[in-house]
């Protein structure tokens, strides 16, 4: 007989749903990820689980968030990236124009060249072997800007745009990746983001505190 336990948040920062037998010990930890979900087995070492019958491994890094109480006072903001394909296209101006046009304010910008622990964090996801290895070419293919949005609706409308450019120029391609632009979703993801990039003293700086 087992007994199921409620949603947690694992050691990895993942959220599971473990199945526990009656004297507690865990018998199944499912994986409930934005990426996909599925039962994680193991390969020694490795973590994985089964989508369609393709093994997909785990490879993200999920850092928490620091001890700022700053953190939950931000103003709401988003992270909008022009991704390698996205610069080598010199979209840059033509994003900045965008933004305006969807409602958006930038407040911050800084040009980056991705590496394996940012990607890692940016994407804490389980990834099939051959998809890890062409996002991880893509991302570090050129430089990436980084520009933090402000608005009165910016997840929604920043994701608007995102969509609305990659219909423009399409993605996905053929065999490489190509996807242009990457936005925030959710406040919380933004903020994860952002520290990617810029120190909290900066994000204070660029997006502001509500007032209490």
């Amino acid at each position: 007989m087992k007994e199921s336990v409620n949603e947690t948040i694992d050691d990895k920062g993942r959220l599971v749903r473990l199945t526990r037998a009656i004297d507690g010990t865990v018998v199944e930890t499912y994986y409930i990820g934005r990426d996909c979900e599925g039962l994680i087995r193991h390969e020694g070492d490795v973590e994985y689980i089964e989508v369609d019958g393709q093994k997909r491994y785990w490879g993200g890094i999920i850092d928490p968030l620091p001890s700022d109480r700053r953190i939950r006072s931000l103003n709401d903001f988003t992270v909008f990236i022009i991704k390698p394909d996205g610069m080598k296209m010199e979209m840059g101006r033509m994003v900045h124009n965008l933004i305006e046009k969807y409602r958006g304010t930038i407040v911050a910008e800084r040009d980056f060249i991705y590496v394996d622990a940012t990607i890692r964090k940016m994407y804490p996801h389980f990834f099939a072997k051959e998809w890890e290895k062409d996002l991880f070419d893509y991302l570090k293919s050129g430089t990436s800007r980084c520009l933090l949005v402000r608005g009165k609706y910016p997840h929604r409308d920043m994701f608007s745009l995102r969509n609305a450019i990659r219909h423009l120029f399409g993605y996905n391609d053929g065999a490489r990746v190509k996807s242009l632009v990457h936005c925030a979703q959710r406040q919380s993801d933004a903020i994860r983001q952002a520290l990617l990039f810029f120190p909290m003293q900066e994000v204070v700086d660029a997006v502001g505190l509500r007032h209490k």
